[in-house]
């Protein structure tokens, strides 16, 4: 009997309801900030990358696929896919005929090292023929004022494990099994969403910390250099993320970083930035936090894309540097790089035209 029910169940849901091997976690986001829609859905898988048009599975013949790499303004929780940069970039290429499926890959405070480890993973797993890397200003503030310089941890990365591989044949072949995993996330979803989907969650979130850094006095970090500059990391993860692109056939796109930092906003720009360098404890192993002068982060941005661009140039790949050719207003910025909807738009513009000979090419 109970194999008689299970094979039931089985039938029925292959005929009725066809869950997916990778189910997506969705959440519904409302909150009432300058440049943003109110209304937000986010959709993400288990490696927490996003989808325009939710692609995914086995690429179809004839179709691009184009993975974006980055920090949070890359993700975009607060904007619906179609609205972040990478999306705006993703319909425009098709409204130019391009059939063209789009990933995104971005999480705060992990600069392009720290995401060498899980674009490998999506690299292997997606198969994109362009990936487009977008840093900068994690990799400046999101290093400690101690940082010491360690050559070997750009390539010791390790990709994130993978399910064991009978239970991915499970998941080929049982919708049932399916079933029990998409419960299991649900169940989970609906945690996320009673925590952070409540209203305005994200209003309050960014309110206490713009508070927060706002009462935290600006000043200008020591000088970097030597072991103790993290801009030769900075330029250790380009090399790996190039490597894993010609590994694996894909065409690579480097591209510095847009931030507010450095524009001219008067008295408010010190209260709208909130980029803090994280400084390891003294005595009991108390932390705290610098915040940099904008004009430092300016320079340190303009620095580490400089030698971003001579790797480019070296390796004859795309490059564009982003950082001041998205007008640094408020129109534009939500935060330091979090992108309103017109800044997406404007990133979107900027790319368009070096992007667009990439896939061209990869078309014929």
């Amino acid at each position: 009997m109970p194999l008689a029910i299970f094979l039931a169940l089985e039938l029925g849901l292959w005929i009725f309801v066809r869950l997916p091997v990778e189910p997506r976690m969705r959440l519904e986001l409302s909150n009432r900030l300058p440049g943003l829609k109110e209304e937000v859905r986010v959709v993400f898988d288990g490696r927490l990358a996003r989808y325009l048009d939710e692609a995914g599975g086995a690429k179809r013949p004839g179709v691009l696929r184009l993975l974006c790499l980055g920090g949070s303004a890359t993700f975009g929780l607060l904007q619906n896919a179609e609205d972040t940069w990478w999306g705006r970039l993703g319909r425009e290429l098709q409204a130019r005929g391009y059939a063209v499926e789009v990933a995104a890959w971005g999480q705060d405070r992990t600069g392009v090292v720290a995401s060498t480890a899980m674009a490998a993973r999506l690299l292997e797993d997606w198969q994109p023929d362009v990936v487009i890397g977008n840093f900068g200003f994690d990799d400046v503030v999101g290093q400690p004022l101690d940082y010491r310089y360690v050559p070997e941890k750009a390539a010791g990365l390790a990709a994130p494990e993978r399910d064991a591989g009978w239970k991915r044949a499970v998941f080929q072949v049982s919708q049932t099994a399916r079933l029990r995993r998409w419960w299991k996330q649900r169940q989970e979803s609906a945690q996320l969403q009673n925590g952070i989907g409540r209203r305005d969650y994200w209003k309050a979130f960014f309110e206490k910390l713009q508070a927060q850094v706002g009462a935290v006095r600006a000043q200008r970090p020591p000088e970097r250099d030597g072991m103790h500059d993290p801009e030769r990391e900075f330029i250790d993860g380009w090399k790996v993320l190039q490597e894993l692109c010609a590994r694996q056939g894909a065409a690579l796109v480097m591209t510095g970083e847009a931030s507010l930092h450095g524009g001219a906003l008067g008295l408010s720009e010190e209260e709208s930035l909130t980029g803090l360098i994280p400084v390891k404890g003294q005595g009991r192993g108390e932390s705290g936090y610098v915040k940099p002068e904008p004009s430092w982060v300016e320079g340190e941005m303009k620095r580490y894309a400089g030698g971003a661009e001579a790797l480019a140039q070296a390796a004859q790949l795309p490059w564009i540097d982003l950082n001041g050719r998205v007008p640094r207003d408020s129109g534009h910025f939500f935060s330091d790089v979090i992108l309103t909807d017109e800044g997406a738009a404007a990133v979107a513009r900027e790319l368009l035209p070096v992007v667009e000979p990439v896939l061209r090419a990869r078309r014929r």
